[in-house]
């Protein structure tokens, strides 16, 4: 767990009068209020069902759900280790099988693991020899991996959701700056998201400066832990359609706590991307202002809940 979270679940005990006890290596926070116990395991509040949360944070699990649900998603295929040789996995557990998904998304897709966060061992994947080196790499560490087409993205939203009501909802914005030819690539960077690359920029090929209106993107990811900035979505219109979609999800598979990422793509279709049955806001409190409070609001929200 981070600092800020376990300081504001600590500060939120103590106004509240819940007793708290921090057990299993910072992993679980045991709660007591008024004879009841709860739990916080991660960043997992002890309000979804067991279930809910594996399906949840399954990508390849949550596609099939979704997609029952007639839910707007993309595409998840799931794909195995060529050593896992049980019925499962048949059919979905050789090199050959993602090759072939590759030609027949336009050669170009995208893997990762199959319960992965924040964008760690994520690959755009636009050449057919890179694949196997990719699958090693990411089968070295996970169970299953799951493989998706590229989609175009405009915008990604993510919507913080407690019992069918928006919490918080943000647009994530790529590193991407535009040159004005005559602050250096680094300079821009550093501008658009201080506290990110204030110390990642020592590669010289950052000294170059952009000429004016040349636009440079430092990551094809929208993960606040990669350099993308959160921006409030103060269009209403938009807002209540991607709360609407997010409020969907919640009924189709009882999720109480969660966030849910939506995307907007280039042709202004809208999709789940993935759903996360823990609710980190880590990156969100270090890079907005008054993000602690709004945090603190939202998980004081959800202790609320539990008891």
């Amino acid at each position: 767990m981070n600092y800020y979270f376990k300081q504001i679940i600590e500060e939120i005990c103590n106004e509240e009068k819940i007793k708290y006890k921090i057990l299993s290596k910072d992993y679980v926070i045991m709660l007591e209020k008024n004879g009841k116990t709860r739990f916080i395991s991660g960043y997992k509040f002890d309000l979804n069902s067991h279930g809910v949360g594996l399906v949840a944070d399954d990508k390849f699990a949550l596609y099939e759900v979704l997609s029952e649900k007639n839910v707007p998603i993309i595409e998840h295929k799931i794909v195995y280790n060529k050593t896992n040789k049980h019925d499962y996995a048949i059919g979905c557990n050789t090199y050959e099988y993602v090759k072939d998904y590759f030609l027949n998304n336009n050669k170009h897709i995208v893997i990762k693991p199959n319960d992965g966060t924040c964008g760690h061992n994520v690959f755009n994947v636009t050449d057919i020899n890179e694949i196997d080196n990719i699958l090693d790499k990411i089968f070295a560490r996970n169970y299953s991996i799951s493989i998706c087409p590229f989609y175009n993205i405009k915008h990604e939203y993510r919507v913080i959701m407690l019992d069918k009501e928006s919490k918080l909802l943000y647009a994530k914005y790529l590193p991407s700056v535009k040159g004005d030819g005559k602050k250096t690539i680094r300079e821009l960077l550093i501008e658009f998201n201080y506290d990110y690359f204030t110390d990642k920029l020592d590669d010289t090929k950052y000294d170059e400066i952009l000429e004016k209106n040349k636009e440079f993107q430092y990551n094809w990811k929208f993960n606040l832990s990669q350099g993308s900035i959160a921006k409030k979505v103060n269009d209403s219109v938009l807002a209540e359609k991607i709360i609407k979609l997010a409020r969907k999800v919640c009924g189709e598979i009882n999720l109480r706590f969660g966030s849910i990422d939506i995307i907007q793509t280039t042709d202004n279709d809208f999709f789940v991307m993935e759903v996360n049955s823990g609710v980190m806001m880590d990156n969100y409190i270090r890079l907005i202002k008054d993000g602690y409070i709004t945090a603190k609001k939202i998980y004081k929200d959800a202790i609320e809940k539990l008891f």
